[in-house]
């Protein structure tokens, strides 16, 4: 099995600093943060599983990446968007699951 080292762009860092001011503005503390913590180990995960995705067919997704690939959040309600370079998963956004229709 292949590990690779995880970088997440500028595009997906802005995309987790707007999600964490959402979530400091409408939870505790605590539950932001544990949040955040889920994010953030959801996409160290992709060192071991981005193998697992395979290049998206999605419009939305390809017009970000024209190899990217995505993986769901664990409540579904977040999608990772990534690709791979040689021993690279770059994480190019974190998008909101109703954002992908096709």
């Amino acid at each position: 099995m292949k590990v690779y080292k995880v970088e997440v762009a500028a595009s997906a860092r802005l995309d987790v600093d707007e999600l964490a001011d959402f979530l400091f503005e409408n939870m505790s503390q605590e539950a932001a943060y544990r949040y955040l913590d889920m994010i953030g180990l959801e996409m160290k995960s992709l060192a071991i599983y981005a193998d697992c995705f395979s290049e998206s067919r999605s419009l939305i997704i390809k017009a970000i990446h024209p190899h990217a690939r995505r993986m769901v959040s664990h409540n579904h309600k977040w999608n990772y968007v990534f690709h791979i370079e040689d021993d690279i998963v770059v994480i190019d956004r974190l998008l909101k699951s109703k954002m992908i229709t096709k």
